[in-house]
């Protein structure tokens, strides 16, 4: 008989163990699968800086999958890009093309940052699989952000995918309203030549 209570209090310590443990790491699964369900959910993992992810379940800002494993889903399965997660689709970021998503990122690392060649790596991988290089996101095509970013390794990336530096941006409210990158860089170079300059020679090079 004392030996059957000492098995049953081990189970029970056992099982309040596994719950606890279970109820410690539910919230970082639940943003884990909220957040990194999707294409885009999983390119801003991705893109994260590994060091900076925080391993603690406590941490608001943990998760269990991390940026490798990320780019890893991102190029060998199909199924991200067939949903768009809760906490992507709460932030409306499903409908930015996924070439102008991992666009915007790309200034936010070093350049000799492996985040950044990652950022560059999804970008041709996700212009192989189909996904447009012209699509527009909020009147401005691809083409149209990397003038404005002034990001030049970016516009070349996007010409050598084939992007059209002739559409027009379509954003009637502004002054560049039917601007084609040609004329957008001319009219941001005449406001600040140091930074625009070496956009406006790289489309006239072409």
């Amino acid at each position: 008989m004392i030996n059957y209570f000492s098995r049953h209090k081990k189970r029970v310590t056992l099982a309040g163990g596994i719950l606890v443990i279970a109820l410690t790491l539910f919230p970082m699964i639940y943003r884990t699968w909220a957040f990194g369900s999707d294409a885009w959910g999983l390119t801003v993992i991705a893109l994260l800086d590994p060091e900076e992810m925080p391993w603690n379940p406590l941490n608001s800002d943990s998760l269990l999958i991390r940026p490798a494993a990320a780019y890893w889903f991102l190029t060998h399965a199909d199924w991200p890009y067939e949903r768009c997660g809760r906490a992507i689709s709460a932030m409306d970021g499903c409908s930015q093309p996924l070439v102008s998503f991992v666009g915007a990122s790309l200034d936010l690392h070093d350049d000799d940052s492996i985040m950044r060649r990652r950022g560059y790596a999804l970008l041709k991988y996700f212009a192989a699989r189909g996904e447009p290089v012209n699509a527009y996101y909020k009147g401005l095509a691809p083409v149209h952000e990397a003038v404005l970013y002034a990001n030049v390794e970016y516009l070349r990336a996007l010409l050598q995918l084939g992007a059209d530096p002739h559409l027009p941006m379509d954003s009637p409210e502004k002054d560049v309203h039917g601007f084609d990158a040609f004329e957008f860089a001319t009219f941001l170079e005449s406001r600040n030549q140091s930074v625009y300059q070496e956009i406006r020679a790289a489309l006239a090079g072409l």
